[in-house]
């Protein structure tokens, strides 16, 4: 239907489809079209829609509003161009033309969304939304009334307020009304007088999002003007473009979840941001923001290059943020000036991290250069990693890194020893050939210093003069390791043996064998260092030994007997491989296997001192034969290099021990046994002290 040029009051149209082509004229005094009942309709204007003294579009019913001409409302009392009214059905406006209110009233929003629901308003690029004229508040659009929700606002053109009061570009009023999202990549500019005046406010029920890549300003003559004003919450504002307020740029008193600025964003005579509510996650490139009040509680840094990063300067800070580095950020490594001022360590929970750019990674730090000014340090993570998993690489400090913790795991089930050569040996027996030994055996190793106390169980059976054997267990009970080297029991020591002697008298020769299994959990704790991460692996440690040992018991006296012996030891020990925990970029760890020939050799003596008492000792040296461990190979950084655990190894050990027996009845043997022992890893060595009360039975 087209109504050309039709006279001012001449009609109003109600209820029905409308259609108004271009050069054509549809007017009245006010409500020149009233949709307010039936539906749903459709409003196609290519002309002109105008009231002359009042509203002009009141839309009570499902309706889409189709505008590429002009919807103009000129207003001497309240009133706007488009309205909907109490309308909870599906409605959409696309506008490609330009809906205008002008006014000399207190209140003249052009769009006005009053307890109704529209899914999408479309603003083209070649469309204007704009009120003029209010004397307390005009409004490019505004959402109220009870229940109002707009899903999406699309600005490609211009939506303009302008009044001597207040402005508003967008606005939402009432607890129960909101937008769920503006998408604006056109201008959008609210310009007061003595009124405060905002680009888009939210007084109301909130939104979604916002994301702005065009403009959105405010300016007010003598009042607060603010880019964007959040009196309540907001998920989500994402500005690629520009936010500007001759106050501040976004005012903010509800809580932001999520705040992303590619762009910029000012305030003339306040500031960038002005925060009196809450920011949860704060990304920034811009390089000169500024920023007040309460703190973001995460701030991530966008970094294009090492020249073009996003600073900000915060006044009066309130609050503690954790402070990263966005995931879309272009690293390289250097030293980024001035990326914070205005905080002191008390605001900063977090200052350093980690960061995975493509196939590199990168540490950074937060470092107080002087003042309140915090540089960003970033270098290859590798760097200082490499000295935690291996210290004795270049450029690094000598300490406890995971190389040193898994040498000395290594080091830690090497318990098979000291039971076969020198202690765990029921070797005197009651009337029925039996002996059974409880003990208790504390050992300490050195450098680090490490204490563990242990339970052992001892049982033997005695099948002829000349043949005997054994089994025993032992079972730590406590650990006293340093802080990151955690050792507890997955499978106690275990072990049997059987020994042949050539005369019954034990003089002469004798052959043993003996086997040993133990596991312990392993707990390595890597250490914070330089802008590494520190981090937590668990991990297991298996022992397998075979000994082979003949010695020859010469009898010199009456009370004293001299030992030759040699024997060979086999073993085998394995660390499963692990990944680590509690890092953001963990370490994974390979299996370690470990594998030796060792032959031993030495005199031990003992000479009986009084009736039932004795006293005796070893001197002994291991020679590896033939040793082979897996290198140290982990995975997980940059960079990260491989660690030979040959270098550490020490092939040749001393082995020293002294012991006293006292028979305290006819069948019992309380006996003391201390053992000096090198280790194969660092020149680490382990001494042993080992008290067992024996029962003869």
């Amino acid at each position: 239907m087209a109504i050309l040029s039709l006279p001012v009051n001449a009609q109003q149209l109600d209820n029905q489809d409308v259609d108004v082509s271009s050069g054509s004229t549809l007017s009245n005094a006010s409500l020149v079209v009233r949709q307010l009942n039936g539906g749903p309709f459709n409003i196609n204007n290519a002309g002109t829609i105008e009231s002359t003294n009042g509203s002009t579009i009141r839309i009570d019913v499902d309706t889409a509003i189709n505008n590429s001409g002009l919807i103009d409302a000129d207003l001497t009392t309240g009133g706007q161009a488009i309205q909907f009214f109490e309308n909870s059905g599906s409605n959409s406006l696309d506008n490609s033309g330009t809906i205008r209110a002008e006014s000399t009233f207190t209140f003249a929003p052009a769009i006005k969304v009053q307890s109704s629901t529209v899914t999408s308003i479309v603003n083209s690029g070649t469309g204007t939304i704009q009120s003029s004229g209010a004397t307390t508040v005009s409004e490019g659009i505004r959402v109220d009334g009870v229940g109002s929700l707009v899903n999406l606002i699309t600005n490609a053109g211009s939506i303009t307020a302008t009044g001597s009061g207040g402005a508003r570009g967008i606005t939402v009023l009432g607890a129960s009304n909101s937008i769920n999202q503006i998408n604006n990549s056109g201008t959008i500019t609210a310009t007061g007088g003595n009124g405060v005046t905002n680009g888009i406010v939210f007084f109301g029920g909130g939104g979604t999002s916002v994301i702005n890549s065009g403009t959105i300003q405010a300016a007010a003559t003598s009042a607060a003007a603010n880019g964007i004003r959040l009196k309540i919450d907001l998920t989500t504002l994402t500005n690629s473009g520009t936010i500007t307020g001759s106050t501040h740029g976004v005012s903010i008193a509800g809580t932001l979840t999520n705040l992303a600025n590619t762009g910029t964003i000012s305030g003339t005579s306040g500031f960038g941001i002005s925060n009196q509510g809450t920011i949860v996650n704060f990304t920034n490139s811009q390089t000169n923001l500024t920023y007040n009040d309460n703190i973001p509680s995460n701030y991530f840094i966008s970094i294009n290059s090492t020249a073009n990063y996003g600073k900000v300067t915060f006044t009066s800070p309130e609050g503690t943020m954790n402070f990263a580095i966005a995931d879309d950020s272009s690293i390289e490594g250097g030293t980024y000036t001035a990326v914070l001022t205005g905080l002191e360590a008390r605001h900063l929970s977090k200052s350093s991290g980690v960061q995975r750019v493509g196939s590199n990674d990168f540490g950074y730090k937060l470092h107080n250069s002087t003042g309140s000014q915090w540089d960003l340090e970033i270098r290859p993570l590798s760097e200082d990693t490499n000295c935690t998993v291996n210290s004795d690489g270049t450029n690094c400090d000598k300490r406890n890194c995971v190389a040193s913790l898994v040498e000395k795991g290594l080091n830690a089930v090497a318990g098979g020893n000291f039971a076969h050569m020198n202690t765990y040996d029921c070797d005197t027996f009651g009337s029925s050939g039996r002996c059974f030994s409880l003990g208790g055996r504390h050992t300490s190793i050195s450098d680090p210093r490490s204490d563990v106390t242990g339970l052992v169980m001892v049982y033997g059976k005695k099948v002829s003069d000349h043949i005997r054997w054994g089994s025993f267990v032992h079972s730590n009970v406590s650990y006293n390791t340093p802080a990151n080297f955690l050792l507890s029991n997955k499978t106690p020591l275990i072990g049997f043996y059987a020994v042949w002697n050539e005369n019954a008298d034990h003089t002469g020769l004798q052959l043993k064998i003996g086997n040993s299994y133990q596991a312990i959990n392993v707990t390595i704790l890597r250490e914070q260092l330089g802008l590494s991460e520190s981090a937590r692996g668990e991990t297991v440690i298996t022992a397998k030994d075979l000994i082979v040992e003949l010695r020859n018991n010469i009898k010199v006296s009456e009370s004293v007997t001299f030992t030759p012996y040699g024997a060979s030891r086999f073993s085998d020990k394995y660390q499963s491989g692990y990944t680590e925990t509690d890092a953001q970029l963990p370490l994974t760890f390979n299996e370690v296997f470990e594998s030796s020939w060792v032959a031993i050799g030495g005199i031990k003596f003992k000479k009986k001192t009084y009736v039932g008492s004795s006293v005796y000792g070893t001197i002994g040296i291991e020679q590896d034969i033939s040793h082979n461990v897996s290198t140290l190979s982990p995975s997980g950084v940059s960079g990260i290099t491989t660690v030979d655990l040959t270098k550490n190894h020490n092939a040749t050990r001393a082995v020293l021990a002294v012991g006293y027996d006292l028979k305290l009845t006819h069948n019992a043997i309380l006996r003391l046994k201390f053992q000096y022992q090198e280790l194969p890893y660092q020149d680490m060595t382990e001494e042993n002290t080992y008290v067992s009360y024996n029962l003869l039975f």
